[in-house]
């Protein structure tokens, strides 16, 4: 593939993804389809810069994108903005680490990855991120700015400058995420008082 096309894909994708967390950001659904174009397209990319974590991840973001419809759908109007258990956390972020970890050691060992220690922890802290965010607990923010600053180094690593500035995107579009989920958290407990 030429590297016009390549290019002309991975803007594609950084366009599509900006849309997709704009969307979340402000509950709106159809960003689930945004989101699904995009992880396509990255499965792609990332399989030829031989980054295997990232290429898995956008595996699970095209399925989390189906089942992200599938839920915000299915529960429209019904499930608001949500905190997760601290308890939970206590857990998520050591294991999360543990897992990044192992996972290193898969990809250098065995996969002739690139850049594995970053790219496993990118992977699996923004797994639990998007597992959060299609459960609509207001934390997946918070791991996706984590994940988006490692990922902005990884990307700038590999050569994909279109990535390097969406996750750059990322990062304020997560506070922006953060800021606005934490308005409709308030309004939801106002109106579960009243």
């Amino acid at each position: 593939m030429s590297t016009t096309a390549l290019s002309l894909l991975e803007w594609t994708a950084v366009v599509l993804n900006i849309g997709f967390t704009l969307c979340i950001a402000y509950e709106k659904r159809i960003g689930w389809l945004l989101g699904f174009i995009a992880g396509v397209i990255g499965v792609g990319l990332y399989a030829l810069a031989h980054t295997w974590a990232m290429a898995t991840l956008n595996v699970y973001y095209v399925v989390m994108a189906v089942y992200g419809w599938w839920s915000w759908g299915k529960n429209e109007g019904k499930v608001g903005v949500r905190e997760l258990q601290l308890r939970l956390h206590a857990l998520l972020i050591p294991a999360g680490l543990l897992t990044s970890y192992l996972a290193s050691v898969l990809l250098a060992q065995h996969l002739n990855g690139r850049f594995p220690e970053l790219d496993a922890f990118v992977t699996v802290f923004s797994f639990i991120a998007t597992w959060m965010m299609a459960r609509k607990f207001i934390a997946n923010w918070l791991y996706f700015i984590l994940a988006d600053g490692v990922a902005i180094y990884l990307n700038w690593r590999i050569g994909y400058s279109g990535y390097t500035l969406l996750n750059a995107v990322y990062l304020v579009l997560s506070v922006v995420g953060w800021l606005k989920w934490s308005r409709v958290m308030k309004l939801q407990e106002i109106q579960d008082k009243a």
